[in-house]
């Protein structure tokens, strides 16, 4: 596996080839189509994103459940980032699970630039302090790639197929997805890991329009 880190606009890093199985990777993809819970995410401020996020894991195909699981075992912010966070992953992948942006009708799907809630909406004293996203579309096309900013400088963080893509979350952390350009769907698998805080000062997900993607 190759990894790469920048710390600008905030820590991120990416790893690829994560999961060792590409074929279990593909499945996942694939498992897509037999999901009918989906839910739209981000309002106004979003087109044709879809989520599926169960507490209960039972709505997630089991390809998914699998490379989710993978993820959440065998991924350790703590010691790839090296802070002292002590963060842990959630196994019912609140605020995480599956994503997907759905464009081969050319419905032009986009994410607004956001930053996701401070804490978790079950446990309230579990703070987010990373996001993991594993990339799992083989088709490919620049405006899949994340948009990330933090107020001042920005970047963009690449999508590629069974790539593992984890930033650090805080309210500076603002990410989005321009308008898919192309007719593919943009899928990905999140994991969310968290912290306990005991001090508990929650911030809700938020948008910025006046943040462009560049």
């Amino acid at each position: 596996m190759k990894s790469n880190r920048t710390d600008n606009p905030y820590p991120i890093v990416t790893i690829e080839d994560f999961i060792p199985n590409e074929s279990l990777v593909r499945a996942a993809s694939e498992s897509y189509d037999f999901v009918d819970n989906w839910v739209k995410y981000g309002g106004e401020n979003s087109k044709q994103i879809q989520w599926c996020n169960t507490l209960g894991r039972e709505n997630i195909p089991t390809a998914a459940l699998i490379v989710m699981d993978y993820i959440a075992s065998n991924f350790d912010p703590n010691k790839v980032f090296g802070l002292t966070d002590n963060a842990f992953p959630d196994f019912s992948f609140y605020g995480g699970g599956m994503m997907v942006t759905p464009n081969k009708k050319n419905e032009g799907g986009y994410l607004g630039m956001h930053v996701d809630a401070s804490h978790h909406g079950i446990n309230n004293n579990w703070k987010r302090e990373y996001s993991a996203i594993l990339c799992i579309s083989e088709e490919y096309d620049s405006s899949f790639d994340l948009k990330v900013h933090n107020g001042k400088s920005h970047g963009s963080v690449p999508y590629k197929f069974n790539q593992l893509n984890v930033f650090k979350c805080s309210k500076d952390s603002w990410h989005g997805l321009p308008e898919i350009t192309k007719g593919m769907d943009r899928k990905t698998l999140g994991v969310i890991y968290w912290s306990i805080d005991k001090k508990g000062n929650q911030i809700n997900a938020k948008f910025n329009d006046n943040l462009e993607f560049n």
